[in-house]
């Protein structure tokens, strides 16, 4: 049997050939008997001919090969496959993709929509709280995974008789970018209540728009000798590293932070000392997300800013001023490291104050004075003919 478990993975794959034709997948099940059950079923297919035009095909192996062509090598693999499992469970593996239609999937998406989550464990005091899923959630759990398998089965391999979906009518209604700026004194005084690790966190989100995680710089990301100044290599998911110019006040600290940690042998740039050791040096103890994302939040609370998601509104707050001030959109898609210029558009407000400026120096008619404005308009009357 050639089945394996493939890195960074928890489903087995499979891999073999047949007439000279390659099949191979994931087989969507995490033992490997269970793997080696699902490749002899594949293979009994081959051998009939009903995987060569996709007629017999399932959507379990459907999934696996588009996971084997397609999301494996993509840098968001782990979420993908963990989305391909849900829509799996809720599609049923065994389901020809030839019998997919939209009411199939419309059936899929209300199950999803009927499954709730909790973000904590429970506890002798109390049962962690139980959350409906959003509508965004749902869309990419089932929808989207579904749709980029079957565009890969009609497009890529050819398969013919499947169903036309309507995936306009599926999609569920997502809320509205929402708007997010912190004024001055806001910044300020959040500023103010954070220990000094929270206010260099703070300030890397307010300056550069960083996503919160991308706040644990590694070390080796600080780069001091780069063409044109010191920048910091961003891992972007969708566009591969993101090279970030660094003010100078920046440069230094975030210097003098790695190489401290890469002495120490850290994994990340933020760390506290705890202590000194037997021999009198600093012991460094590196901080972790949850931690650091609960001491922003009291910092918040504490100076008065009471916005949901207000450590992510930081990313919003950088692109809206950003495109403010600069009115290019361009860069604001390399500051964000958007793949897609669809993705920064959404700040296009923050350029309504250019248009009002450029309303206000156009060449035409004045606003009348104001007690013109309600005159009565004055009749001309027609000349009497001699």
């Amino acid at each position: 049997m050639t089945v394996y478990l493939p890195k960074n993975s928890r489903f087995w794959a499979y891999d073999f050939q047949y007439k000279r034709q390659r099949y191979h997948g994931s087989t969507g099940v995490e033992t490997r008997r269970k793997a080696e059950d699902v490749e002899r079923r594949i293979r009994q297919q081959a051998a009939l001919g009903t995987l060569d035009d996709g007629s017999g095909m399932t959507w379990d192996q459907a999934a696996g090969r588009w996971w084997a062509e397609v999301g494996q090598h993509r840098a968001s693999a782990y979420q993908l496959e963990h989305r391909l499992a849900i829509a799996t469970r809720l599609i049923g593996p065994t389901t020809p993709i030839s019998q997919i239609t939209t009411r199939t999937i419309a059936r899929a998406i209300e199950k999803r929509r009927g499954e709730t989550f909790t973000r904590h464990a429970d506890t002798k005091d109390r049962k962690a709280k139980r959350h409906t899923l959003s509508n965004a959630t749902v869309n990419a759990d089932v929808m989207r995974p579904i749709r980029r398998v079957l565009f890969r089965a009609r497009d890529v391999w050819e398969v013919q008789g499947l169903p036309v979906i309507d995936y306009k009518a599926l999609v569920l209604k997502e809320p509205e970018t929402e708007i997010r700026l912190y004024s001055a004194e806001q910044q300020a005084a959040w500023s103010a209540e954070c220990d000094p690790t929270a206010r260099f966190v703070l300030r890397l989100l307010l300056t550069y728009g960083l996503r919160f995680g991308e706040t644990f710089i590694p070390p080796a990301a600080f780069i001091p000798d780069a063409p044109g100044g010191p920048v910091l290599a961003i891992n972007k998911r969708k566009r591969g590293a993101l090279y970030l110019p660094l003010r100078a006040d920046d440069a230094r600290e975030i210097a003098a932070r790695a190489g401290r940690a890469r002495a120490a042998g850290l994994q990340s740039i933020l760390f506290e000392t705890a202590g000194r050791d037997a021999e009198g040096q600093d012991q460094l103890v590196e901080v972790s997300r949850s931690g650091m994302a609960t001491r922003l939040r009291n910092a918040a609370k504490r100076a008065g800013l009471t916005q949901p998601r207000l450590i992510h509104g930081t990313r919003h707050h950088v692109g809206t001023t950003t495109l403010a001030e600069t009115g290019d959109l361009r860069m604001v898609q390399s500051l964000l490291g958007h793949a897609d210029i669809k993705s920064t558009l959404r700040y296009s407000h923050a350029l309504d104050s250019g248009l009002r400026s450029q309303l206000e120096s156009r060449n035409s008619p004045g606003a009348p004075a104001p007690e013109a404005e309600f005159a009565a308009a004055k009749q001309r009357r027609a000349k009497r003919r001699q």
